[in-house]
């Protein structure tokens, strides 16, 4: 009869960069987080309305600002080559108080305005927006993918990071069995 062959294991090993990779996980889906805060807020608590597109500013470093108020007029300006230049759409919002308050959207697009001043009707063109009573000017465009991508992306990132990270740390430290695969010297057992 023979002896029983001796479990082999494994311990991965490699704590400390296991934990610095939880860690950065963590500060990753802790800034997604923060950046995702403000809008939520807003979403939440603040008070919605419909913004007035009303001109598009051009920027470009070192050049006048170029302030247009017809579609017209920015097709006859657009660039669509020349990626320095920014368009900005200005907006209006009617509070319920009866104030008028211009904003400016709080992204900007380098081919072409992000919205056109006058949609396929004819009529200005309206975006829902999310403001603070107290600060009309802290807006947001709930319906804008830019507002939710990036802060989106870094908190599940960081969660997917965090998920990761644990499960390693979790094994760093423990015995896994190795399989026993038999050698040609090796008896296999068999008659």
């Amino acid at each position: 009869m023979s002896s029983p062959l001796p479990i082999e294991t494994y311990t991965p090993g490699h704590v400390p960069q296991k934990l610095a990779l939880l860690i950065a996980s963590l500060l990753i889906l802790a800034f997604g987080i923060s950046q995702l805060w403000a809008p939520l807020r807003l979403l939440a608590l603040g008070h919605r309305g419909e913004t007035e597109a009303v001109s598009v500013t051009r920027i470009k470093a070192g050049m006048p600002d170029l302030v247009m108020r017809s579609d017209s007029e920015i097709a006859a300006n657009e660039a669509p080559h020349d990626r320095s230049y920014v368009y900005w759409n200005d907006f209006v919002i009617h509070t319920e108080t009866g104030r008028v308050i211009p904003v400016r959207a709080n992204v900007g697009s380098r081919i072409t305005p992000l919205f056109p001043l006058r949609n396929a009707d004819g009529l200005p063109t309206t975006v829902i927006v999310c403001y603070n009573p107290a600060n009309p000017r802290h807006i947001i465009f709930p319906t804008l993918i830019s507002t939710w991508l990036v802060p989106g992306l870094l908190a599940l990132g960081g969660l997917a990071g965090c998920v990761v990270a644990a499960f390693l740390l979790y094994w760093a430290r423990r015995p896994i069995e190795l399989p026993h695969i038999a050698t040609p010297s090796e008896p296999t057992g068999q008659k």
